[in-house]
């Protein structure tokens, strides 16, 4: 003969004792679970700070390193010169500019074979231009075309 404090729920006998149980480890993970979130959120902010950090050391090592360069008189001499182009006196400086890029992909013919000889002197003709401005009497707009060289 069952118990009074069994219930039977088909072939399952359940205690009220198991039921008690078993509510209270619901209302505890029901209570509990926003705690437990709000903990592995802190802990995941917690990690990204800490990575925040050892980046921003890398950083601050990085730039404390340069700036003990900078206490080298031979290093800030070395910037000028480099960077600012600066020289002593009476010495001499060369800027060369490598384009290699732009010759690496130049084409392979040569510009200077397709070039003509000018039909007229430039010089006549910049004389020609430079008499006719300074020697007419007419408005700029009324003159038109300089007349061709002879």
């Amino acid at each position: 003969m069952p118990s009074s404090s069994d219930v039977a729920l088909g072939q399952l006998r359940v205690s009220w004792l198991l039921l008690i149980v078993v509510g209270l480890v619901v209302a505890g993970a029901v209570v509990l679970a926003p705690t437990v979130g709000l903990l592995l959120e802190q802990r995941r902010d917690i990690a990204a700070l800490e990575a925040q950090v050892a980046d921003q050391q890398a950083n601050l090592e990085s730039l404390e390193t340069e700036s003990a360069r900078w206490e080298d008189p031979a290093y800030i001499e070395a910037q000028a010169r480099d960077r600012l182009f600066f020289v002593y006196p009476d010495e001499t400086s060369f800027v060369l500019l490598d384009n290699r890029s732009a010759l690496e992909t130049a084409s392979s013919e040569v510009p200077s074979a397709t070039l003509e000889a000018p039909s007229s002197d430039w010089t006549a003709a910049a004389a020609n231009s430079f008499l006719l401005a300074g020697l007419t009497n007419q408005a700029p707009t009324s003159i038109g075309t300089a007349p061709e060289p002879q």
